[in-house]
C-alpha cells in the first residue's frame, strides 16, 4: 500500500473528482465507469482502474486480429487494432501507460522491422507497464527493437553506437548528452556485442568490450542489462520519468508541485510498482482540485473522448485521420516522442479537433459509429449526458445561452449532433 503523504487527497471521491480522475487515466470519460469510482478513495479508485473491468464480446477478436496483423506485417490493419485497443480494452488505463512508454523510449512500427518484432516490444511494455521501472527498463532497453529504432543493429567493440547512449542520456535520463560525453561513450560501449539480424538478438561475447564503464553508481564490464538496472536506481533519470509522466497524465503547463516531485522520486527509487508512482501523481491534492492542472488534448484523446463514450469501433479512416493530425498511434514522430501541450493548442489544431468530431458524428460506418450514439440521443436527458461526458462541468456562462437554445431547437438526431459538436468547439473540452 502506497504511502500517504502531506498533500496528497484523503477521503472518497465525489462526481467532479472521479471524473477528473478518470479523464487523466484513461483519456476520456464513461459515466458508468465514473460512476464506479464515486465513494472510493484515491488508491482505491486507482486500484480498480489497474484491474480493469469486463472484456466486452469484441476484445478477443481484436486480440487475435492485431496478432494476425503483426505476423504478416500488415501496418495498415496493425493500426487499426492498436487504436482497437485504446477504444474497447477492459484496462484502458494500461493501454495510455503503454503509450507512455513507447513516448519514452519513442520506438516506432516504421522504424523497426519485421513488424511482428515491434509487436513483441509493445505487447511486453504493456504486459510490464504497472510494474517497478526496473522491470519495465530492463525490458525495454536490451529489447532489438530499441536498436533497430536508433539504427543501431551492429554494435562492434570497434565501433560503438554512440546515438545509443546520445538517446539514453537525452530522453531517459533527462540530460545534455554534450555535457555527458563520457557517460554517452559507457553506455555505447556496454551495448557492443548485440547484434540485430532477421528480427532476433544476438549477443557475441568477443565483440563486446570489457573495460570498465561507469552509469550512475555502477562500475565495472557492464553489459545492456546492468545500463538498465543502472539507470532504474538513478536520481536524474527518476527525476526526468516522473516529470515525463506528470506531463503525460495530468500537465505539461503547470510544473508539478516540488514536495510531489520529491515524493514521487523517492516511489522509483525504493522500486515501488510504477501504479504506486501514479496513484501518488493522479491522487495529489492540489493538482486533483486545482483547475489550473489541466493538459491540451491530443487528437488520440479527442477521438477517445467521442469514441469510447458512444461506443464507436476503431476503422482504418480513423485510424489514418489521427495519424495525418500527428496522432499515429503506432509511430512516435521524433525521438523526443509524439507533440504534447501546446503543440495542440494552436488555432488551426483546435480547428482540425473540431473537424475530426464532426466526423465521427457525420461519417457513419467508416468511422465505427454504432447504435450507440442514437441511443444516447434519444434519452431525455441526453443533453446534460452529452455534457457530463465532455465537459468537466458546466458550460461557460458566457455561451450558456447559445447551447440552451440549441438543446431547445434539437428536435432530431442531426441537430443533436450539432449540439455536440458545439460542445466540441470549447475550451473546456479541449482541456483534459
Amino acid at each position: 500500500m502506497i504511502a500517504q503523504p502531506e498533500g496528497f487527497h484523503r477521503g472518497a471521491l465525489d462526481r467532479e473528482l472521479a471524473g477528473r480522475l478518470l479523464r487523466r487515466a484513461v483519456g476520456s470519460l464513461v459515466i458508468e465507469e465514473r460512476e464506479a469510482l464515486v465513494g472510493l478513495d484515491v488508491p482505491q479508485a486507482l486500484a480498480r482502474l489497474v484491474g480493469g473491468m469486463q472484456a466486452g464480446p469484441r476484445w478477443q477478436e481484436i486480440q487475435d486480429l492485431e496478432g494476425l496483423s503483426a505476423e504478416r506485417g500488415q501496418l495498415a490493419g496493425y493500426r487499426t487494432w492498436q487504436l482497437g485497443r485504446l477504444v474497447e480494452s477492459p484496462q484502458p488505463f494500461r493501454e495510455m501507460l503503454t503509450l507512455f512508454w513507447l513516448d519514452l523510449f519513442a520506438v516506432s512500427a516504421l522504424r523497426v522491422e519485421p513488424l511482428r518484432l515491434y509487436h513483441d516490444f509493445r505487447s511486453g511494455l504493456r504486459e510490464r507497464a504497472f510494474e517497478p521501472l526496473e522491470k519495465v527498463f530492463t525490458f525495454a532497453l536490451t529489447h532489438p527493437a530499441l536498436l533497430l529504432n536508433l539504427r543501431a543493429p551492429s554494435n562492434y567493440r570497434s565501433q560503438p553506437q554512440e546515438q545509443i547512449g546520445r538517446f539514453l542520456v537525452q530522453y531517459v535520463v533527462g540530460d545534455d548528452p554534450r555535457e555527458k560525453a563520457a557517460l554517452v561513450a559507457d553506455i555505447a560501449r556496454a551495448y557492443t556485442g548485440m547484434f540485430v539480424s532477421s528480427g532476433r538478438l544476438r549477443v557475441l561475447d568477443y565483440e563486446h568490450d570489457p573495460r570498465p564503464k561507469t552509469v550512475g553508481e555502477q562500475t565495472g564490464d557492464l553489459r545492456a542489462e546492468d545500463v538498465a538496472r543502472a539507470l532504474a536506481r538513478d536520481r536524474e533519470t527518476a527525476e526526468n520519468v516522473v516529470r515525463r509522466l506528470f506531463g503525460w497524465f495530468v500537465t505539461t503547463e503547470v510544473a508539478i508541485p516540488q514536495q510531489l516531485l520529491l515524493a514521487a522520486e523517492e516511489v522509483v527509487l525504493g522500486g515501488r510498482p510504477v501504479s504506486e508512482l501514479l496513484t501518488l501523481l493522479l491522487g495529489w491534492e492540489e493538482c486533483l482540485k486545482d483547475q489550473r492542472y489541466r493538459r491540451v488534448k491530443s487528437p488520440l484523446e479527442v477521438y477517445l473522448a467521442v469514441a469510447r463514450p458512444f461506443g464507436y469501433r476503431a476503422t482504418i479512416r480513423a485510424a489514418e485521420t489521427l495519424a495525418e493530425l500527428g496522432w499515429d498511434v503506432v509511430h512516435p514522430p521524433t525521438l523526443a516522442g509524439w507533440p504534447r501541450g501546446q503543440a495542440w493548442l494552436t488555432g488551426s489544431q483546435v480547428a482540425r479537433h473540431v473537424a475530426l468530431v464532426r466526423a465521427l458524428l457525420s461519417g457513419g460506418e467508416n468511422w465505427g459509429a454504432t447504435a450507440q450514439m442514437s441511443e444516447v440521443l434519444s434519452r431525455p436527458d441526453w443533453s446534460s449526458r452529452l455534457v457530463e461526458t465532455l465537459l468537466s462541468g458546466e458550460p461557460p456562462a458566457e455561451v450558456r445561452a447559445d447551447w440552451q437554445k440549441l438543446v431547445q431547437e434539437a428536435h432530431d438526431e442531426t441537430a443533436k449532433k450539432e449540439a455536440l459538436a458545439f460542445l466540441a468547439t470549447l475550451p473546456e473540452f479541449q482541456l483534459s
